[in-house]
């Protein structure tokens, strides 16, 4: 049984990486379309992960991802409507699947950071102000609940703070997966700014102009 998976709305079938298995690569998916702004945007191609043995596949619209697998998403991520509680599950996939790609070139990726509840984002807020000696010094680095992503479950922070050589490996490679690098001064910081395949956009130069008091 096929499963529909396109955009930031599709079924989520979860599942625990295997990192001793092998990745397969396929190309890059076909751009998105364009179409009016009252219709569906939705690709001729979707990336399938099938977690359990590690394998990425291109499967089309009609034929969707298989129940084993799970869909990359089609387009970057949206804030979501309602309150979450956990990482994103496109955001999620996107990242085992580019992790096992970089273990198979002995390349380790690991999130230290991911989903934070308000209050966690809080904390760490209030002790960069502290640190950094006020709320917008603070907010090139950590942005409180309000403005930071990390509690919409739409970003990730890899390998923070001890390797940044081998998060280099997805920042040069995470736009296969529709992962990007969001800041110039943060080299672990990762959200999923574009379809899997289309080029990430430019970073900006830090948190702070995303910054809302």
């Amino acid at each position: 049984m096929a499963i529909l998976a396109g955009g930031v709305f599709g079924f989520y079938v979860g599942a625990e990486s295997n990192s001793d298995s092998s990745i397969v690569q396929t190309p890059t998916p076909t751009p998105t379309p364009s179409v009016s702004a009252s219709a569906v945007q939705t690709p001729l191609q979707l990336l399938c992960f099938e977690p359990v043995n590690n394998i990425l596949r291109n499967s089309d619209v009609i034929a969707g991802c298989l129940e084993s697998e799970r869909s990359l998403g089609a387009t970057a991520l949206s804030a979501p409507q309602n309150p979450v509680n956990q990482l994103n599950q496109f955001l999620e996939v996107r990242f085992l699947a580019a992790q096992a790609a970089a273990e198979k070139e002995g390349v380790r990726l690991a999130i230290t950071s991911g989903f934070r509840s308000f209050d966690r984002q809080a904390t760490l807020f209030k002790a960069a102000v502290k640190k950094y000696g006020s709320e917008e010094a603070a907010s090139h680095w950590v942005l409180p609940p309000a403005s930071s992503h990390h509690p919409l479950g739409l970003a990730i922070d890899v390998n923070y703070p001890n390797d940044l050589v081998s998060t280099l490996w997805l920042e040069k490679n995470g736009f296969t997966y529709g992962l990007c690098r969001a800041y110039v001064n943060e080299w672990w910081h990762f959200e999923a700014l574009a379809a899997p395949g289309q080029p990430c956009p430019p970073m900006i130069a830090d948190a702070s102009s995303l910054f809302v008091e």
